[in-house]
């Protein structure tokens, strides 16, 4: 079979198999969902260095059928995680900032208890030249556990056969205004897509992926480093404060009224008659007695 007939015969496989929002995805996960918080990477002393001197620490596993692969990407980036969060979380600025994704909007925007936040999102992927992928995902932003994480959303039908993901973005121990980014990803294709497609998701999109946080952040750090806030002042909803929680509200405050005299009103009358009195004389006395040391 020539190479042209083969293409043509996998691009008609994938138009039969291709994604659909109306349909729910074939399984509910293959592949073990990453946890929120620090992922389990731990890098030599020596890795680290190079980390902090710019370069991009990479490690990759791929599975013995090819079909499956996972890859782990850290780095340093010269901006502080809310300006980082800020673009990560812009998923429909996407296209205009990461190479081979030419369509990414969100679907499903859901506030959670703490903070955290249900993101769906739909993306379209061109892997290669006529090779164009659409797939769900299903993502969990939690920012007490710095982390971003998502699968497939399994009620609709992805092109891929499973996506699970992680973004952990942490403080840098020692530089201000600096983060260390971990992202992580495992994919798993579709027995109809060609195996050089997770190759290059796997190697170059990795790669691609953390470049364009780091290039983005690091540019909208230095158009707002007041604020911080990132993409033009984009903030996050605030988490509500739980101090006191439970606790009925303070009473309003109430009007006390003077206590009342246990005196008749007419002996009253005579005491406020005999003050007033009392008081005009003093006021005479001393006008009196100023007009003698004028004397």
């Amino acid at each position: 079979m020539s190479r042209f007939r083969l293409i043509a015969l996998i691009l008609a496989v994938g138009s039969a198999w291709a994604a659909d929002k109306s349909k729910s995805h074939p399984h509910m996960g293959k592949i073990k969902p990453f946890k929120l918080g620090k992922p389990d990477v731990t890098l030599k002393a020596s890795e680290l260095a190079k980390v902090d001197d710019g370069e991009m620490f990479i490690a990759q596993t791929m599975s013995a059928d090819g079909l499956s692969g996972r890859s782990t990407a850290v780095q340093s980036i010269a901006a502080p995680p809310k300006t980082i969060w800020a673009q990560l979380l812009d998923f429909d600025s996407y296209p205009k900032k990461v190479d081979k994704l030419v369509e990414c909007k969100t679907y499903a925007d859901v506030p959670k208890s703490m903070g955290n936040r249900q993101l769906k999102v739909m993306m379209k992927i061109n892997a290669a030249p006529g090779f164009n992928y659409e797939y769900y995902c299903d993502h969990t932003y939690s920012p007490k556990d710095k982390s971003l994480i998502w699968t497939l959303d399994y009620e609709r039908d992805s092109d891929f056969d499973d996506v699970t993901g992680h973004w952990y973005v942490t403080s840098h121990p020692t530089r201000e205004n600096w983060s260390q980014v971990y992202y992580s990803a495992d994919l798993k294709l579709k027995q109809w897509v060609p195996k050089f497609i997770l190759n290059i998701l796997t190697t170059t999109a990795i790669k691609s992926a953390v470049t364009w946080v780091k290039r983005e952040s690091e540019e909208d750090w230095k158009r707002n480093p007041s604020t911080g806030e990132g993409v033009g002042g984009l903030s996050f909803p605030k988490v509500p404060s739980f101090a006191g929680f439970g606790k009925p509200p303070p009473p309003p405050a109430v009007a006390v009224p003077p206590p009342k005299s246990k005196l008749p009103a007419k002996k009253v009358a005579a005491i406020a008659g005999s003050a007033g009195a009392f008081t005009a004389a003093a006021v005479a006395v001393g006008i009196k007695i100023a007009e003698l040391g004028d004397e």
